[in-house]
């Protein structure tokens, strides 16, 4: 996917860009760069995007956009990224090691907030980028982070055997497509989910007809409950693929008959 007109970038630049502020992220062998801006309105929050600075996030990106997103994604490419046989050799990102950028009256800043926590337990191959949270009075050292902080501790993994996981996973991604897997089938698949919400609520307002007011109290709690399955997927743009009819659906479903804002789930903070 690389395209010949952007530069190719080495990983010791991607590192320097990544210091000085820049949120970057691998995608298909392309370098995209995430703005502040758009790091806040993420649907997903934004500390999805910042635990994969300097990683490869092809295969969790796709698992979670559509393919109009990811069409509009690579308009944020500026490069192509040099990765080697055994794939991207990833860096860590720096909200993994504590360090994150606070807005300043001159101007985003790093700031350490956490550090990395050591135990006297573990070999010399084994990951230690657990964080631990301490106050912030506590921490010292330089102002901001170097290359030492976002270079990954000695592990076990395999870059190579991580490469051939992904290279299967998208295969078996690229079968489940071509197999319509991903289609909603709206007759065979909400079609029994419909008449089960229609039983539920004609049997809750025949209770409540003839006074059975706990009967109808329950069946109207059961198909509010059952509800909640359809919201589900109409919060993750899972029924008709379109985010404004799927956005408004959910609105009608968990807004208006639930009670519930279904933006407590769709928009993190």
């Amino acid at each position: 996917m690389g395209k010949p007109d952007k530069p190719l970038w080495s990983r010791q630049q991607i590192a320097d860009r990544i210091l000085k502020g820049e949120n970057l992220v691998i995608y298909r062998d392309q370098l995209i760069r995430i703005s502040p801006n758009w790091l806040e309105e993420h649907p997903g929050g934004s500390i999805a995007i910042l635990h994969f600075v300097g990683r490869d996030a092809s295969d969790e990106i796709e698992a979670f956009h559509s393919d109009s997103a990811l069409r509009r994604l690579l308009k944020h490419s500026i490069g192509n990224v040099q990765v080697g046989e055994e794939g991207w050799d990833p860096l860590l990102p720096p909200v993994a090691a504590g360090w994150v950028r606070k807005a300043s009256p001159t101007g985003s800043k790093w700031r350490r907030e956490a550090e990395r926590m050591h135990s006297d337990h573990e070999s010399h191959f084994t990951s230690t980028s657990q964080v631990l949270l301490v106050k912030r009075g506590d921490l010292g050292g330089s102002a901001d982070p170097s290359i030492v902080d976002i270079t990954p501790p000695p592990t076990t993994l395999s870059l190579k055997v991580q490469t051939a996981h992904s290279k299967a996973y998208r295969a078996l991604h690229q079968r489940i497509t071509d197999a319509g897997l991903y289609q909603t089938r709206y007759i065979t698949g909400y079609g029994p989910e419909i008449a089960r919400y229609t039983s539920l609520f004609i049997v809750a307002v025949i209770a409540y007809h003839f006074g059975w007011y706990k009967i109808a109290a329950l069946f109207h709690g059961l198909l509010w409950h059952q509800l909640v399955f359809t919201a589900h997927d109409l919060g993750h743009v899972g029924v008709t693929h379109n985010w404004a009819i799927d956005r408004i659906l959910g609105i009608t479903i968990a807004n208006f008959m639930g009670g519930l804002s279904i933006s407590w789930w769709t928009k993190v903070r």
